[in-house]
Order: structure tokens, then C-alpha cells, then sequence
């Protein structure tokens, strides 16, 4: 396996999570299941507010569905909205969409993505 995910916070209207990368994951692999995080009710989905990583080749966050979508591709070291001035990047997939959030890489990776999420519908503890 080559992702290690750790919840940090899942509260009402956001959650935080830590994935430890160790090796290749040739095909995507779930990190976030929406429906298994606090509140959730009927198709939750999750929004990325920030991200911050340190990763030894090229890795991608993708919303699934029947075909993922690339929500961000990752290399090296970096952050995305960090502190949180800009909009977060929304749940786009397409059919099939499961509001869950998978992560890919291709090639021998090690490292850590830090990613903050917003709960932005399907949670009953949001309204």
C-alpha cells in the first residue's frame, strides 16, 4: 500500500487529513471516504480549502467518479492556499461521483500531503 491516511479533525464543517506516501500506487486510491466522516447524510462532498506537501515525484488528488477528476497535481514541496486567501477548489467529477477523494502516483514516491477539506453538502450537521 502506498498511502497511510491519519484524520487529525473532522468536525461540523471541515475535517483534516495527513497521507504518509511510501512506494507506487499505479491506480487511484481512495484517502477520504466522504460518507464515512462526521455528519455525513446523502452524497456529501468535500471541497479542497488547502494543501501543503513535500513529495518525491509527481502526484495527483483527484475527486472520484466514473472517470477521477485531477483536483491537484503535486510535486516537490509546496502548498496551495496556505493561509486561506483564495477560493477552494470544488468538487467537479463528473457521473459517477462519489464525493470520496483518491490520490495517484505513478512512479516510487515518498512523503506527506497535508490537505484541509470543507464539507459543503450531504452533512446534516452543516445547516
Amino acid at each position: 500500500m502506498a498511502f497511510t491516511v491519519r484524520n487529525l479533525k473532522d468536525t461540523d464543517f471541515e475535517t483534516v487529513v495527513l497521507v504518509l506516501i511510501t512506494g507506487t500506487n499505479g491506480t487511484a486510491a481512495e484517502v477520504v471516504d466522504a460518507s464515512g466522516l462526521a455528519g455525513a447524510s446523502t452524497n456529501p462532498r468535500l471541497a479542497i480549502v488547502s494543501c501543503n506537501w513535500s513529495v518525491s515525484s509527481t502526484t495527483e488528488i483527484e475527486f472520484h467518479a466514473t472517470s477521477n477528476t485531477t483536483a491537484l497535481t503535486l510535486n516537490g514541496n509546496g502548498s496551495f492556499n496556505l493561509p486561506d486567501t483564495l477560493p477552494p477548489i470544488t468538487n467537479n467529477a463528473g457521473s459517477g461521483i462519489s464525493g470520496d477523494i483518491h490520490m495517484e502516483n505513478d512512479a516510487a514516491c515518498v512523503g506527506y500531503v497535508i490537505m484541509k477539506l470543507r464539507k459543503v453538502s450531504g452533512y446534516n450537521n452543516i445547516t
